[in-house]
């Protein structure tokens, strides 16, 4: 890092709103509620937040006094699932010290070959999998 001369950096951020509308405006997507990269759940968010937003609205007959707190109402726990997610990935993903990398890169090599390690797998990625699936979609 210290010798590099093109080192780049950023900060790791979730946007977390009380709400996300005012008047005639609405957020969707990262504006409203990023839950960080560390979910790999932004494009799904916004997706679905346009989605839901968008079936309110024709539900509402473009009524956004409806529509809005509606959409909040409905996407506020997939979105904080979602923030959680991020959060809590994290930790995993920013390692502190030489000994936890270690640690890390060791567990990786030990659970390649066993056998059980679809089942593994399953369990690491069963928190992604209830994140992005805590909402049930409205029909349109």
């Amino acid at each position: 890092m210290t010798g590099a001369p093109d080192f780049y950096y950023d900060s790791m951020s979730q946007v977390r709103m009380e709400t996300w509308h005012a008047g005639p405006v609405a957020l969707v997507g990262d504006a409203a509620y990023c839950a960080s990269p560390a979910s790999g759940q932004g494009t799904s968010l916004a997706l679905v937040g346009a989605y839901v937003l968008a079936a309110g609205l024709k539900q509402a007959a473009g009524d956004h006094t409806v529509a809005f707190p509606a959409h909040e109402a409905s996407m506020r726990p997939f979105v904080e699932a979602n923030q959680a997610l991020g959060t809590a990935n994290i930790k995993r993903m920013v390692l502190s010290s030489r000994s936890q990398v270690r640690m890390s890169m060791l567990m990786l090599r030990l659970v390649n070959p066993l056998s059980g390690k679809d089942r593994i797998m399953a369990k690491v990625v069963e928190p992604i999998h209830r994140a992005a699936t805590a909402i049930d979609l409205p029909t349109v």
